[in-house]
C-alpha cells in the first residue's frame, strides 16, 4: 500500500504561502491546549475523588480488560506506551492499597505479573463516576455533530490501541474518550521526542509563532491557559537551545520581550505537520472528522477565554 496522501489541513501546515496556513497553526495549538486542559481536569478529578493518577487509573482499566485480569508489567507498559520503569514506579501505591497484587509468573519466576484484586475492581467503579460526570459536562460544549465524531473517533482509537472497554455488549464511551486523550498526548510526545522537544516546549514555540515578537512570558502562559511558572522551564530550555531570544522590554524594564529566533521559527514550522500526524495516528480518522476535531477545539478554547469550561 502506498503512502497516505497528505490531506488539505496538513498541506496548509506545510505550505507557508497558503492563505490558511496561520489559521491551521492556531487550530493545532488550540487542539493541544484542549488536550492539556482535559488531562489536567481529569487528573484533578481522579486525585480529589480517588487519590489516583491518570496512569494508575489506566493501569487498573487495562487489568480489568485483560484475560484473567492479569498482565505482565512489560505488556502493560507496552500497551500504555510508557517505560516499564514508569509502571513499576506506579505499582507500589496500588499494591499498598490492595488494588493490585504482585505474583510470580508460574512459567518464569523472573517475571512479575500484576493482578487486579476485587478492591481494585471496586476502585474502578468509584473512579468511573466522577470521570464520566466531568466528561459529560465537557461534552455539553460540543455540537451534536462534533460530539458524535469525538465519540466515534474515541471508540476507534480505543480499538486501534487495544484499549476497548466493553460492558453489557457496548463500548464504554467515557473510558474510550478518556483513553483517546491520553493516547493523543502520548503520540504527540513521542513525535516531538525525536526532535529533542517536550510537548510543553513545542506549545510555547507555537504560541510565540502565533503571538509574534515582543510577547511576554505571562502572555504566553495566558494564551496557553497555564500559570506563568509553568512556562519558565520550557522557555529556559528553548533559550538554551537558541530557539527563543529574550531581551528587556524598552517600555517596561521589569519585563522581557520574547521572540523566536530564525532557528526556532523554522523548527516550529517543520514540526507543525508532524504534530498533526499524531492526531491522525490517534484514531486514523478521515479528513472531515479531523476538521471537526479542530473546529471543536477552536470553539472550546474561544469559550474558555470568556468563561470557564474546565474544572
Amino acid at each position: 500500500m502506498g503512502a497516505r496522501r497528505p490531506d488539505a489541513h496538513r498541506r496548509r501546515l506545510e505550505d507557508r504561502s497558503d492563505p490558511g496556513h496561520f489559521a491551521a497553526l492556531e487550530g493545532e495549538s488550540d487542539y493541544l491546549t484542549v488536550m492539556n486542559l482535559l488531562f489536567r481536569s481529569i487528573s484533578q478529578v481522579l486525585a480529589d475523588q480517588c487519590a489516583l493518577t491518570t496512569l494508575q487509573y489506566r493501569m487498573l482499566l487495562r487489568l480489568l480488560g485483560a484475560k484473567g485480569r492479569v498482565l505482565r508489567t512489560t505488556d502493560l507498559a507496552e500497551n500504555l506506551r510508557v517505560c516499564a520503569s514508569t509502571i513499576s514506579a506506579a505499582v507500589p501505591r496500588l499494591v499498598e492499597e490492595r488494588l493490585v497484587a504482585r505474583v510470580e509468573d508460574p512459567d518464569d519466576m523472573r517475571v512479575v505479573l500484576l493482578v487486579l484484586t476485587p478492591a481494585g475492581a471496586d476502585e474502578i467503579g468509584r473512579a468511573d463516576g466522577p470521570v464520566a460526570a466531568f466528561l459529560r459536562s465537557y461534552w455539553r460544549n460540543l455540537t451534536p455533530e462534533q460530539l458524535k465524531v469525538a465519540l466515534d473517533s474515541s471508540a476507534n482509537a480505543a480499538a486501534l490501541h487495544h484499549a476497548s472497554r466493553i460492558e453489557n455488549g457496548s463500548f464504554r464511551l467515557d473510558t474510550a474518550f478518556f483513553d483517546a486523550v491520553m493516547i493523543s498526548r502520548t503520540l504527540t510526545a513521542a513525535k516531538l521526542a525525536g526532535f529533542g522537544l517536550k510537548t510543553s516546549q513545542f506549545r510555547v514555540l507555537a504560541a510565540l509563532r502565533i503571538l509574534g515578537p515582543g510577547a511576554t512570558a505571562s502572555q504566553v502562559a495566558s494564551y496557553l491557559f497555564l500559570r506563568s511558572s509553568d512556562v519558565t522551564a520550557p522557555l529556559k530550555a528553548l533559550e538554551e537551545r537558541g530557539l527563543v531570544s529574550k531581551e528587556r522590554n524598552a517600555d517596561n524594564r521589569r519585563t522581557k520581550a520574547l521572540a523566536l529566533t530564525d532557528q526556532g521559527y523554522e523548527l516550529v514550522e517543520e514540526l507543525a505537520p508532524i504534530v498533526y500526524d499524531a492526531l491522525l495516528e490517534t484514531c486514523r480518522s478521515d479528513e472531515a472528522a479531523v476538521q471537526l476535531h479542530l473546529q471543536a477545539a477552536r470553539e472550546v478554547v474561544a469559550r474558555e477565554r470568556g468563561a470557564s469550561v474546565f474544572a
